[in-house]
C-alpha cells in the first residue's frame, strides 16, 4: 500500500489537539460532500471546516471527522488489511480487532485505538460500483459513551448518492 494514501490522514495532530468534552446530542443534520456525492449524516452540532475535493472535514461538540479519497484502489479483499495498516500508520496504541462495516451499499472495515488520550474510530470505504477508496478518522473522548454510538451512527449513515 502507497504511503502516500496513508500520511493524507496523519494530519489528524491538530485534530486531536482541539477535542473537548461531548455534549451528548441526538439531533442529527445531513451534509453532502458535493465531489464525491458522498452523503452523511452527524450529530446537529457538527459543522463543515474544510471541503475541498481531496478531503471532506467536520467538527462537533468533542468531536472531530476527516474524511480523504484515497488515490489508488484497493480492493475489498485487500481493504481489512489496508485500514489495519492506516490505524497503524497513524501510530494508534492499543488498535482492536477490525469490524466490518457495510452502509447504503459501501463496504468496508473499521478499528478502534487510541492516541494522545483520544479514542479513534478509523475506517477503510470502498463503493464497488465505482470502486471509490476513502479513509474516515472520527475521533472523540474514550470517556463518552455518546461519542462512541455517535461515531458507529456516522459510519452507518454513509451513501453515495450517484
Amino acid at each position: 500500500m502507497k504511503k502516500n494514501a496513508l500520511k493524507t490522514i496523519l494530519g489528524l495532530g491538530s485534530l486531536l489537539a482541539s477535542l473537548m468534552y461531548s455534549i451528548p446530542s441526538h439531533a442529527q443534520k445531513t451534509y453532502v460532500w458535493e465531489d464525491y456525492k458522498l452523503q452523511i449524516t452527524v450529530p446537529s452540532d457538527f459543522r463543515v471546516k474544510k471541503n475541498t475535493s481531496e478531503t471532506f472535514e467536520m467538527k462537533g461538540d468533542g468531536m472531530d471527522l476527516i474524511v480523504e479519497l484515497v488515490e489508488e484502489d484497493i480492493t475489498l479483499d485487500d481493504l481489512e488489511e489496508a485500514t489495519v495498516a492506516g490505524a497503524e500508520e497513524m501510530e494508534l496504541d492499543e488498535i482492536d480487532e477490525a469490524k466490518s462495516v457495510s452502509s447504503n451499499g459501501l463496504k468496508g472495515f473499521y478499528v478502534e485505538g487510541f492516541k494522545e488520550g483520544s479514542r479513534i474510530m478509523f475506517a477503510g470505504m470502498l463503493d464497488p460500483r465505482t470502486q471509490t477508496n476513502f479513509f474516515i478518522a472520527i475521533v472523540f473522548d474514550d470517556n463518552d459513551a455518546q461519542a462512541e454510538e455517535d461515531a458507529i451512527g456516522i459510519l452507518n449513515s454513509l451513501k453515495r448518492l450517484r
